[in-house]
């Protein structure tokens, strides 16, 4: 089990580095470093949908930012588990964190797919996590989550991360502002493949960084480009320069 960080300085968030997030790999490096510091082993921003759409989400569909490894995220949806999930339900109706025991949420599941549930989730070492619901300045209702197999948190910790998730959902939002298509147009995955990219680093050292194989690397980045109407890698990053998606 990865334990907690003890150290003073690990005591809080990385709350001095909000303010300095102008893109989207900004907050991918700062959310990085939360989880670091807090004993968590992945990160995601979700979108949260309306009631009345929520059965029909994907996770891959609700997700602005994500650590999770493409094949838990992959799996996940494969079981449809973001399907009417009683923790998105419940991320609607507070606004107090949810404390998540990754074997109690799946005993609701048909008795097939609670065990290729927790069977999923082991593989990735989670057994806990924290959602913090979360409402932008338009209205718009996120929430900021963190997975691992830390010890429970304590009040200090929640009442911290909660007001980092704020912070960070502030800033998020207004890197959105200008431009709405920026949210939905590339994952986070392909923009940090471009992040990359853009500084001069090669699939195959990209493919060390992210821990992704290269043909994975080349996926996205192909992806990307396909989306951004590009002809190749190179039109791609000078395009998501002048977004402001990369720096």
């Amino acid at each position: 089990m990865m334990t907690h960080l003890s150290n003073p300085a690990f005591s809080t968030p990385p709350l001095e580095l909000v303010g300095d997030i102008h893109t989207i790999p900004d907050a991918i490096q700062v959310l990085r470093q939360a989880c670091a510091q807090y004993g968590f082993r992945h990160f995601s921003v979700v979108s949260l949908p309306n009631a009345v759409s929520q059965a029909t989400h994907t996770i891959a569909e609700l997700s602005i930012i994500s650590s999770w490894p493409p094949e838990l995220s992959a799996e996940y949806d494969r079981l449809q588990l973001a399907r009417n999930s009683p923790i998105i339900d419940e991320l609607q109706n507070t606004i107090a964190p949810v404390l998540i025991d990754i074997k109690m949420l799946n005993q609701g599941l048909p008795s097939q797919k609670h065990i290729a549930a927790n069977q999923l989730f082991s593989r990735f070492e989670l057994t806990m996590g924290v959602s913090f619901p979360i409402h932008d300045t338009n209205g718009l209702r996120y929430a900021v989550c963190f997975l691992g197999d830390r010890e429970l948190m304590s009040d200090e910790e929640l009442s911290t991360l909660a007001m980092f998730s704020t912070m960070l959902i502030e800033q998020i939002s207004r890197i959105f502002a200008d431009n709405p298509g920026k949210k939905t147009l590339l994952s986070a995955r392909e923009i940090e493949i471009l992040q990359w990219t853009a500084e001069g680093k090669t699939s195959a050292e990209i493919s060390q960084i992210t821990k992704l194989s290269e043909h994975t690397v080349n996926h996205y980045a192909t992806i990307a480009t396909k989306k951004l109407g590009c002809s190749n890698r190179t039109q791609a990053v000078v395009k998501v320069m002048r977004m402001g998606l990369v720096k």
